[in-house]
């Protein structure tokens, strides 16, 4: 490439032929490119403009002039600082849940509780220690599981006050020579091979084997145990019934069924003919 001759200008520097040095024409003294930005403007060195070489090489001295400006200022702008690396936090412990509770009121039921709070009977009455068909004792504190964040006041019960009218007992009639009918006897409930992993569909399968009502039944077992086999209450109840003691077979739907309707619905039935009041709260569930 040849590079124009630029008037005025009498020597280049050997290594940038395009930056001009300082040079004497007369008695002045001109300075430099580099010196420009920094002096007069008379006495900057600068190419005659009388010829198409001279505009060519005025360009090309003013963009030299504008890039060695730009790189003295990027050079002399020192860059951001290293940011130090922050030590990644520390992982939360987790919160500890704290149950909600609330004082017993007159006419709160544990039924009632249980389906404000959206929560099962069975597990209202775990979280108290205390059986399902347990009445609450006004002034008492009971415990909610739920969080107690959650918690929101239920509306005050009504209380009904019942009168009791004294009703005429009718004349029994003789009972001689009349024999009472025998208990109907429960066909054999043949429960599958044990396995422990009893559904939902095998408890009802279990409670409708039975002559007993059914959807009845089946409703007081979801509201004793959520209809879960192996239900247990540390209060000593167990399965689908919630039968008051231990025996063997007690995790078992068919066992389970089989006892409560032998050993408490029949007995309620003969004796005061409601076979329902072994459980006097899940029969209104």
């Amino acid at each position: 490439m040849v590079i124009p001759a630029v008037p005025g200008i009498e020597k280049l520097v050997p290594d940038d032929p395009y930056r001009p040095v300082a040079t004497e024409t007369g008695s002045q003294t001109f300075l430099s490119a580099p010196a420009c930005s920094l002096a007069q403007d008379d006495l900057c060195l600068k190419p005659s403009l009388e010829s198409a070489s001279g505009v060519l090489a005025l360009h090309q001295f003013e963009r030299r002039e504008r890039e060695e400006a730009r790189r003295r200022l990027v050079t002399a702008t020192p860059g951001p600082e290293p940011q130090a690396a922050t030590a990644p936090l520390a992982e939360t412990e987790a919160a500890v849940v704290t149950w909600a509770s609330m004082e017993v009121r007159e006419g709160d039921t544990l039924l009632g509780l249980a389906a404000w709070f959206q929560v099962s009977p069975f597990d209202l009455a775990v979280a108290n220690g205390i059986a399902v068909d347990s009445y609450l004792y006004t002034g008492t504190t009971i415990v909610i599981p739920i969080p107690d964040y959650e918690y929101v006041a239920p509306p005050a019960p009504e209380v009904v006050i019942e009168l009791e009218v004294p009703v005429a007992t009718p004349p029994r009639p003789p009972t001689a020579g009349i024999i009472a009918a025998p208990a109907p006897t429960p066909p054999p409930a043949t429960p599958p091979p044990s396995s422990g992993n009893w559904t939902k569909d095998d408890a009802v399968a279990a409670i409708c084997s039975l002559p007993w009502d059914c959807v009845k039944m089946v409703a007081i077992a979801g509201c004793e145990s959520g209809l879960r086999a192996n239900a247990y209450n540390p209060a000593g109840y167990y399965g689908l019934f919630q039968i008051n003691y231990a025996f063997e077979g007690w995790d078992n739907p068919w066992i389970n069924a089989q006892v409560a309707y032998e050993q408490k619905y029949l007995p309620a039935l003969q004796k005061g003919g409601d076979g329902l009041s072994p459980w006097p709260v899940c029969r209104h569930y």
